[in-house]
């Protein structure tokens, strides 16, 4: 069985839409300390709520806890709460987990368009192209036993999660570890948008190099803002 891992914090104006389109399948919202209605909006759709320190990675090692403690659970997918699905999403995730040993990753798709935004979705297809970097606006989705295998997500990283798991993905397993699925995962990127799609990217481009370079996570934190 899958569980939907979804980290959350006053995500309320994103939440309903995501969790409609989970209805039948097993969430687990990992709330980070949310004052508006995300909590009440979780528990009215009838999911597993895992509540604790706020930080990205503390937040998916959290709820994936949660999750391994039901036995049937085989695989896990994780999502942004701004994130929306196609309606064919579960047939293709349960295709992608029945046919090799990998973890798989969405298509990019915001959530608006021009040309900033082309530029936006090109630099996202070059980072996957030339160093098999999806972010986690692209969601992640791995089998149990390939999780545990690499340990999962380190609660230790507020920011940069995503690449540090995926750093471990192909580590150990190489890139043919991490493919893309034949699916398209909208993403919400109104930040682009309110700071500027280009100011942003560099913005983005320029942390990335510098946790590269091993500066320490929580300086880093302190420019993301």
């Amino acid at each position: 069985m899958l569980a939907v891992i979804v980290p959350t914090l006053n995500s309320e104006n994103y939440l309903p839409t995501l969790l409609r389109q989970l209805n039948g399948v097993r969430v687990v919202i990992s709330d980070g300390g949310s004052t508006d209605g995300t909590l009440d909006l979780a528990a009215a759709h009838g999911a597993v709520i895992a509540s604790g320190r706020r930080g990205r990675g503390a937040q998916l090692a959290r709820g994936s806890e949660l999750a391994k403690a039901a036995d049937d659970v085989t695989a896990y997918l994780f999502l942004h709460a701004d994130c929306e699905l196609d309606e064919n999403w579960r047939s293709v995730c349960n295709a992608a987990l029945q046919k090799t040993h990998a973890a798989w990753y969405f298509r990019y798709r915001p959530d608006a368009s021009g040309p900033g935004v082309l530029w936006l979705r090109f630099i996202v297809w070059l980072r996957g192209w030339a160093w098999c970097l999806p972010y986690g606006d692209q969601g992640l989705l791995i089998s149990r036993a390939m999780y545990d295998a690499i340990g999962g997500y380190d609660p230790s990283y507020p920011l940069f999660e995503d690449v540090e798991i995926i750093d471990r993905i192909k580590a150990t397993f190489g890139r043919r570890g991490l493919k893309k699925l034949p699916l398209a995962l909208s993403t919400d990127i109104s930040d682009h948008l309110h700071e500027g799609v280009w100011k942003r990217g560099w913005r983005n481009y320029r942390l990335l190099k510098a946790y590269r370079r091993g500066e320490p996570i929580d300086a880093l934190l302190r420019r993301y803002g």
